[in-house]
């Protein structure tokens, strides 16, 4: 019996991982008689025809790293559905394992892994690759003491680099590391790293990222809207300095957070002297304006601000704090806005994802343009009447056929599952228990057909007249609003 050689060539021998949809194996390049690691991705579900030259294009990128904080690529590619990454076959364990069975780590330990990590995100962020999925998974602490950056190239195949917060690949550890920008489905830069930086280093050092929770889009929620908590509050007595990077790099306007080359300073001067009175902090760059939903996350090179000294890394000059960049951060903290746009990207992921399961995602989305109409079709309103151009009809019009639209089945039932992610991502409370209670029977009438538009009209009253804040009312009936335009 002929032995199968993944892309004809790597015997995989033992799995020694696995995670969403990814798994590692322990193998052998029987090439050149070698043992390797080898990352491999199943990408039956996976419809991009774009996929394959994208990843392609990612693993030359990944393959120029030659920083020793980052694992060494041989080769990777596609065989059949199978993507596939080969490394060097590293000796130690996971930065995750090493929390869970020892606990938090010492502020001096912390440093130097935050330091080490940052050193192999900088070599990435030279040659214009970000990372995507930082996380104690993805940091290697190896039998050398080196620490090493794993899985460079992979994230955006697994679903983990965008916001679709159903798909069976995202995982609770992936939202809690994940940026404001990822989470609301914009375009990633060497910024959404080191955000992941900020949750990586309050894990180190309190055992718990920033934020945490049973279910992803509950936590990508609060990634985009939630004020992270300070570092020492989670973890008393950690240095001044230290607690002021991490608030900013917790920022959610990504161009108030320091650039790559400024945090390895920062954490530089920490490690030189902890609980020294000042540290180098980056001015804010010029406002950036959110920018509009992306296809697949794409890496571009970034830019570097020139840093600025601030007392004990407390706030921002008056001069910084007055710029629009501040004054975006502000808008961007404000809870409507963004915790609803949250909710919204991930119902119409929902969508989506639910219409390409069944091979209707065309028609799924043409039922979901009918919650969004185009703002152009009104923006230049005519005042010429038009004549009308209608003729009598010498004959009958044809009935409507009464065969099930499917896509509109999907649509809907997507929209029902949108309401109860709303609620679910609300805080806890009397009012949104009664609420969450009232939609199960609610949404039941609405998917059996039974007196749906009364149902939904009776539920959209109980919220406006529940407990609930204003901000929090205007979010589920935001996603009622899309279930209203199914009916």
């Amino acid at each position: 019996m002929t032995e199968h050689l993944l892309a004809g060539r790597y015997r995989l021998e033992h799995e020694i991982g696995a995670g969403g949809m990814g798994r590692v194996w322990r193998a052998r390049d029987v090439r050149l008689d070698r043992e390797v690691a080898v990352k491999t991705v199943d990408l039956a579900g996976v419809t991009d025809p774009s996929l394959a030259g994208r990843f392609q294009r990612e693993i030359v990128l990944t393959a120029r790293l030659t920083s020793p904080y980052t694992v060494t690529v041989f080769d990777g590619g596609l065989d059949g559905r199978t993507a596939y990454l080969v490394m060097e076959l590293l000796r130690g364990e996971s930065l995750a394992e090493a929390i869970s069975r020892r606990g938090p780590l010492s502020v001096g330990r912390a440093l130097e892994v935050a330091r080490e990590v940052t050193l192999g995100l900088a070599a990435a962020h030279a040659i214009g690759l970000v990372h995507r999925d930082i996380k104690p998974a993805n940091v290697m602490l190896t039998d050398g003491g080196r620490v090493k950056l794993l899985d460079f190239g992979i994230a955006q195949l697994t679903g983990q680099a965008d916001p679709h917060l159903t798909q069976p690949s995202m995982t609770i550890g992936t939202a809690a590391y994940m940026s404001p920008e990822q989470a609301s489905g914009l375009r990633v830069d060497s910024a959404t790293d080191l955000y992941a930086l900020g949750c990586l280093i309050t894990t180190m050092l309190a055992g718990r990222p920033p934020f945490d929770g049973d279910q992803p889009v509950v936590v990508a929620a609060h990634q985009i809207n939630t004020a992270p908590p300070r570092l020492a509050d989670l973890r008393p007595g950690v240095p001044p300095g230290l607690d002021a990077l991490v608030a900013r790099l917790l920022a959610k306007n990504p161009a108030e957070r320091p650039d790559t080359a400024t945090t390895l300073r920062a954490l530089e001067h920490l490690q030189a002297d902890p609980f020294a009175p000042t540290m180098p902090v980056p001015a804010p760059s010029p406002a950036m304006a959110p920018q509009p939903p992306m296809g697949p996350p794409v890496t571009r090179p970034y830019t570097q601000p020139a840093p600025v000294g601030i007392a004990g890394g407390q706030g921002l000059p008056a001069s910084a704090a007055a710029s629009p960049a501040a004054r975006s951060l502000a808008n961007l903290q404000q809870p409507g806005g963004w915790w609803i746009a949250g909710v919204l990207v991930s119902l119409m992921a929902a969508i989506v994802v639910a219409g390409v399961a069944v091979n209707l995602g065309g028609l799924a989305m043409t039922n979901l343009g009918k919650a969004f109409p185009s703002s152009s079709a009104s923006a230049k309103p005519s005042n010429t009447p038009k004549p009308s151009t209608t003729k009598p009809s010498a004959t009958p019009s044809k009935t409507k056929s009464a065969t099930p639209d499917p896509g509109a089945s999907v649509a809907l039932a997507a929209a029902l599952q949108g309401v109860q992610l709303a609620l679910n991502a609300l805080p806890d409370s009397e009012a949104k228990s009664e609420l969450q209670e009232l939609w199960n029977t609610t949404s039941q009438k609405i998917a059996s057909g039974s007196n749906a538009g009364a149902a939904l009209v009776a539920f959209e009253s109980a919220v406006k007249a529940s407990e609930l804040p204003g901000w929090q009312q205007q979010a589920v009936l935001a996603a009622t609003g899309i279930v209203k335009s199914q009916l």
